[in-house]
This record gives C-alpha cells, structure tokens and sequence, in this order.
C-alpha cells in the first residue's frame, strides 16, 4: 500500500484558490522538498460551494484547498484528486466548507527556485489569468515570501489569455524581499505594460523562512 510514509511524493500539497468563472489554483510552496515547487493549475470544481463563498466574500477573500494526498507528479491535466475546502489557510485560522473534488484543466505555470544569476535578485512574478488577472511571486532562496495579489493590465494582456495563459514579469529597480513586495494601489511599469495592483490574496512567510 502507498502511503505518505512509503512515497514522499504522496503528500499534501495545499492550493490557494482564485477566480469565478476561470478557477485557479495556486501551490503553497516551502523550500523543503517535496514541496519546492511553483505551480499555477487552472481546474474546476465539482460543487457550487466554492463559487457560492466566493460571490459572497469577493474576489480577494482567501480560500485554500487542502488535498487528502496527492502525487506531484499528478499535478497535470487531467488529473483529478478529493480536497477539504476552507474559507481562509487551512491548518490555520480556514474555516472547513466541506469537501471537493478538484480536476485539473491546465497547467499554465511550474516552477523551482534557482540560484540568482545577479544580486540582489530582481522581484519577479507570475502573471496569469483570463477574466480576473493575478500576480504570484516567483520565490528565489530562503528567507523568501509567497504572495498572490489579482491585478489590472492594459488590455493587449487579455487578447493573449487564450494562448499565452501565464507570464513571468520583472518588476524594475526592485530586489527580491519583503520590503519591496507588491502593494495594493501601486501601479508599476512591468515588461513594457501598465500594471496595477488591486488587492493582496495572500501573504506568506513563515513557510518560506528557510529550510526545514
């Protein structure tokens, strides 16, 4: 029998839920393996539970889904896998909704954290999204801090959505940490487009702080 103990890949790997109509998931990284990884997951749901909650709470309310367990490697499309949903962090302060089943559609983005080719290492994030756009930070080395913030681009951005679903943008003149992160109400210039930052989803740092 498989379990957590005998595959460390079968594990939790907890996702930050966003959007409506285009629902994404967002994998909560650490540095610790198996979870140093990035990934942006567009799914569906299988309830109305999720939408429901997020019609009442808004767009920048934090949902999290917490898988039973879960393969990294099935974290592509097609796959499909049972979750508890909350309303805020699980394991934390989240409050249970009830469980879902979550199918993956797309896989827009993954990544892992590199060693900075200069220094201080440039804040990068990934821009995603179809109807609502979002940001997630794109983490480097500890100590580091996950984000994920939805924004509001200028409108070339929408018309790539279909083909070019995820993007990594710099953010210029800015190091990688905590002091220089994203605030809601900036508006920056990144890779030649006009972004602005409407709401901060959620913010990490304790998970990031180093390895375990």
């Amino acid at each position: 029998m498989v379990t957590p103990e005998t595959d460390p890949e079968l594990v939790v790997h907890g996702l930050v839920l966003l959007g409506t109509d285009s629902v994404y998931a967002v994998h909560m990284p650490t540095f610790t393996a198996p979870h140093d990884f990035q990934a942006v997951l567009r799914v569906t749901l299988d309830t109305d539970t999720y939408r429901t909650a997020r019609k009442r709470y808004g767009t920048s309310a934090l949902f999290t889904v917490s898988p039973r367990t879960l393969l990294l490697k099935d974290l592509g499309p097609g796959a499909s896998f049972p979750a508890d949903l909350y309303f805020g962090r699980f394991g934390r302060e989240g409050e249970l909704l009830g469980e879902v089943r979550v199918e993956i559609e797309e896989r827009p983005y993954v990544g892992h954290p590199t060693e900075p080719t200069i220094e201080p290492p440039p804040l990068r994030y990934v821009l995603f999204g179809r109807e609502q756009l979002y940001l997630a930070h794109v983490f480097t080395r500890p100590p580091d801090f996950d984000q994920v913030l939805t924004a509001q681009l200028a409108g070339e951005w929408l018309t790539l959505a279909g083909e070019q679903s995820a993007s990594t943008v710099t953010i210029p003149g800015r190091p990688d940490d905590l002091t220089s992160r994203l605030h809601p109400g900036e508006q920056v210039t990144a890779e030649g487009t006009e972004l602005q930052v409407l709401a901060e989803v959620y913010l990490e740092t304790a998970d990031l702080a180093g390895e375990a």
